[in-house]
């Protein structure tokens, strides 16, 4: 679990990556934002709980500035296995980015009583897992309301994307790393094991493949990656290339096998001749010093036939 938690968190955390999954979830692949328009976020927040502060960890966060915007913080959380309190800890999370921001206001409010700092905290949630996510995905589907309440309890949703449901029209929205993320867990699900990726750059191949070596089990394509950058590969590499290289890599092995088993083939035909050779002399030994063909047929355990046949033999 923690590997899959530090191979996500890596890739997001690059400005191309984290721009790309917030334009392909939110705006519908719409350039809304750019790279160079974000800077980091701190990830950690503080709650009191049984009297003692506690502190809590979000996965990715960064600040957004542009000229529409003066800032915005966007979140990115990644969840391996469903989740019931999702929910809640999104609603804690951003609460306490608002908090945050109310403290400031106030530590300033002495000398800038007219200061207004607060921006919009906004969360995405990515769910990698296989499992079907069946836990609600808003603060009412965690508890029962009773229905009098129901009107006057804030109902506090996720933007909640789960990648093993993507479909090849939103994976279009994508063009960072993220995209052959995407094709990579569509691929997973699909029922045949054909692999289809687009013939893209990787600008983060390490970190890109790490993650599909971890949510795979699968290190055909970090090997081959490996084994290009031994041949001082300049240029790139995209999953395509990785993939005509593990083909080709098995097709030679294929031969190798065919080579081999042919090898063993022909010598377990030659072990086979040879003894039958070394019977035929035999044989023909008996039969010199006078042994009848009923009486040598007798001595190998085999009927009458046999015992011509090797005579014929050779």
């Amino acid at each position: 679990m923690a590997e899959k938690d530090i191979t996500t968190k890596t890739v997001e955390s690059y400005n191309d990556v984290f721009a790309d999954i917030v334009n392909g979830f939110l705006f519908n692949g719409e350039k809304v934002i750019l790279p160079d328009e974000l800077t980091p976020a701190d990830t950690y927040s503080q709650y009191k709980a049984d009297g003692k502060i506690r502190k809590q960890e979000r996965d990715v966060s960064k600040y957004w500035h542009n000229a529409d915007i003066k800032l915005a913080f966007i979140g990115i959380e990644n969840q391996s296995v469903p989740d019931k309190f999702m929910p809640i800890r999104i609603f804690s999370y951003d609460g306490a980015a608002y908090r945050n921001q109310m403290n400031i206001n106030i530590a300033e409010s002495s000398d800038k009583p007219e200061s207004k700092n607060f921006y919009p905290v906004i969360t995405l949630v990515l769910y990698f897992g296989q499992d079907e996510w069946t836990y609600g995905k808003s603060l009412h589907d965690c508890f029962d309301i009773p229905d009098r309440l129901q009107p006057f309890v804030n109902n506090y949703k996720m933007n909640f994307y789960s990648m093993k449901d993507i479909t090849s029209e939103e994976i279009e929205r994508f063009d960072s790393d993220f995209r052959i993320i995407a094709e990579f867990f569509m691929n997973m699900n699909k029922k045949d094991n054909e692999l289809s990726f687009s013939d893209q750059k990787l600008e983060h191949p390490q970190e890109t493949l790490d993650l599909i070596n971890v949510f795979s089990g699968d290190n055909r394509f970090m090997s081959a990656y490996n084994e290009m950058l031994t041949e001082n590969n300049e240029g790139g590499v995209s999953m395509c290339e990785l993939i005509d290289r593990i083909e080709a890599r098995g097709v030679a092995k294929g031969v190798e096998k065919g080579k081999a088993e042919g090898r063993a083939e022909g010598r377990a035909e030659g072990k086979a001749e040879g003894k039958a050779e070394g019977r035929s002399e035999i044989v023909r030994s008996l039969i010199e010093i006078g042994r009848s063909i009923k009486e040598i047929a007798e001595f190998f355990k085999t009927d009458e036939e046999e015992i011509k046949r090797l005579l014929s033999h050779g």
